[in-house]
């Protein structure tokens, strides 16, 4: 299926001549049992491809704001020119953490010392944690391989909104953050039309710790018991 969805996309990039910019920012938090596959290393995807990473989601440091590009160097060095011009939030100081950091990886590489080896294990932990709170309370979830998200149907929670102005999705995250204390994010926020597809879901973030998630999950459970 993976194979199908990149071969799809780098047809049509061929035949409309348009560039492929992946966002593959979750790559080194695919659970485990599961890979992850560039677009670009697809046959015909490395020449139209502009690979996005981010240090924030490979090495917990979303505060840090700092990512990459990886593309043939006719691309790159276009992005370079935007990217000079654009980007005023990359301290040299962090962008040397960032180096050592993946300098360090490369050494462990495949080794259970590696972070990028617990960071999947970690994820996954935390993802089930939702998951078995979301089951518990009847709610159904569409389930990740990776990643820090989850989405979850708020259907079975009843909750019934005037949707003339504002989304069903935003009031349903809104009532849960004042009454419950549970932050989601509305998923519709995410769409340009079509915006019914996700009006019951909100999207949940398990890259919490043990605590922040035991809290969750009991918050979770307790909404649908009363």
């Amino acid at each position: 299926k993976q194979w199908y969805q990149r071969r799809v996309a780098i047809t049509a990039g061929e035949k409309h001549n348009v560039i492929i910019v992946s966002d593959e920012v979750y790559e080194r938090c695919v659970f485990p049992g599961h890979v992850h596959h560039r677009i670009a290393n697809a046959p015909g995807g490395w020449e139209r491809t502009v690979t996005v990473g981010s240090a924030g989601k490979s090495f917990s440091m979303t505060g840090y704001k700092l990512g990459w590009a990886i593309g043939p160097e006719e691309l790159i060095s276009k992005l370079q020119t935007v990217h000079q011009t654009a980007v005023y939030s990359a301290p040299t100081i962090l962008q040397e953490v960032i180096a050592r950091c993946v300098e360090r990886e490369i050494e462990l590489k495949g080794q259970e010392q590696s972070y990028h080896s617990q960071l999947s294990k970690i994820m996954e932990k935390g993802c089930s944690e939702i998951i078995s709170a979301c089951g518990d309370a009847g709610l159904s979830v569409v389930e990740p391989f990776g990643g820090y998200f989850i989405l979850v149907d708020t259907s079975p929670l009843g909750l019934e909104f005037d949707t003339s102005q504002v989304a069903y999705d935003i009031q349903c995250a809104q009532w849960l953050t004042e009454h419950k204390k549970l932050a989601g994010i509305p998923l519709s926020l995410f769409f340009g039309k079509n915006k019914h597809l996700s009006e019951k879901y909100l999207r949940l973030c398990f890259a919490k710790s043990e605590q922040t998630l035991k809290i969750g999950g009991d918050i979770i459970r307790d909404i649908v018991a009363k």
